[in-house]
């Protein structure tokens, strides 16, 4: 059954690189199209992503492959015990972005099975009527779950790639809650006076971050610091958590994510943004903030998700570009 279910992944995860799209070749200078014509090719020719009911735009960029994967449902009903002994339907919402590295295994993996390991959590109807602080448990277990249904997988052929995570919940539309592992980022755009403020949701895992430094270094890990980059682990590896990247979990890498408190949403609130960190190479997060907030129209949040991600790829970022756009108000 196991070897079944590898060569089943590992015949998606070829169709998915056959269908990514083709590293930029050089062309004739007279033949050259202009970078905002590579970037609406590479949307339009994006292979699909499990998604339901969500914005979102996602391109190779310069890399030579596509390592990001995408998956989000901002329409899942789950039934959860109630008063009286009986069932309440919520409705969560679920955006997940992950990063893949060394490889697209583990982010095509972790993409291809997390709602589904989300939603088939043990007993959901036998759970306390504490339901935020299920829903919070279950994401945990869930992203450590994949962490070592993958981590099994690479022992046994030889995988060394990894991923990042970070997945929003959004809790009957009122609140959200989100868990990061790595270096992508979410954050809300709220209203404030006459621009939009980026309020921050994640916090990166890497060596500037004296409690990762500690706990990476207390198992031995060492970190070289290039001048104008991240401290990398072992001379090539800029990150203190990942999904996979099982050579380096000897030297403190987890897959445990960090969780934020449930987040009251506010009527200020107009965005939840969740993206790779290919994004981050050339916007900050209040950048993107302030080019929503001089949007003209938000009637089409696909169209402003893809917006971002040309700005970006035009500003210089050199790595592949995720954004997926929740709308939490109106303009």
């Amino acid at each position: 059954m196991k070897r079944i279910f590898m060569y089943g992944f590992f015949i998606v995860c070829a169709v998915g690189i056959l269908m990514n799209p083709k590293v930029i070749k050089l062309k004739p200078e007279s033949e050259v199209e202009p970078e905002e014509e590579i970037v609406a090719a590479q949307n339009a020719t994006m292979s699909s992503v499990p998604i339901q009911n969500c914005h979102f735009a996602s391109i190779q960029g310069r890399r030579s492959y596509q390592e990001d994967r995408v998956t989000c449902d901002l329409d899942l009903k789950i039934p959860l015990s109630g008063r009286n002994d009986g069932l309440e339907e919520v409705n969560v919402g679920v955006v997940a972005v992950f990063d893949g590295h060394i490889g697209s295994a583990a982010s095509e993996m972790a993409s291809r099975l997390f709602l589904d390991k989300f939603l088939q959590r043990k007993n959901y109807g036998e759970q306390s009527s504490n339901h935020m602080e299920f829903l919070k448990s279950s994401l945990v277990k869930t992203i450590e779950e994949i962490d070592a249904e993958f981590t099994k997988l690479a022992i046994e052929y030889e995988l060394y790639s990894g991923s990042t995570a970070v997945v929003a919940l959004i809790y009957n539309k009122k609140r959200v809650l989100v868990a990061n592992v790595g270096d992508s980022k979410a954050f809300i755009c709220s209203r404030k006076l006459q621009l939009l403020e980026a309020k921050e949701l994640t916090e990166d895992h890497n060596a500037y971050r004296v409690d990762e430094r500690a706990r990476v270094e207390a198992s031995g890990g060492k970190f070289k610091f290039p001048p104008n980059y991240v401290p990398l682990l072992m001379g090539h590896f800029p990150m203190t958590r990942a999904i996979g990247d099982v050579p380096l979990k000897k030297y403190g890498i987890i897959a445990t994510p960090e969780v934020t408190d449930w987040l009251n949403l506010t009527s200020k609130d107009e965005f939840l943004v969740v993206a790779s960190d290919g994004i981050f190479e050339s916007l900050s997060p209040q950048e993107v903030c302030d080019f929503l907030y001089e949007a003209e129209d938000y009637s089409d949040s696909t169209f402003l998700a893809q917006q971002i991600v040309q700005k970006a790829f035009l500003e210089g970022s050199t790595d592949n570009l995720s954004v997926v756009l929740v709308p939490l108000g109106s303009k």
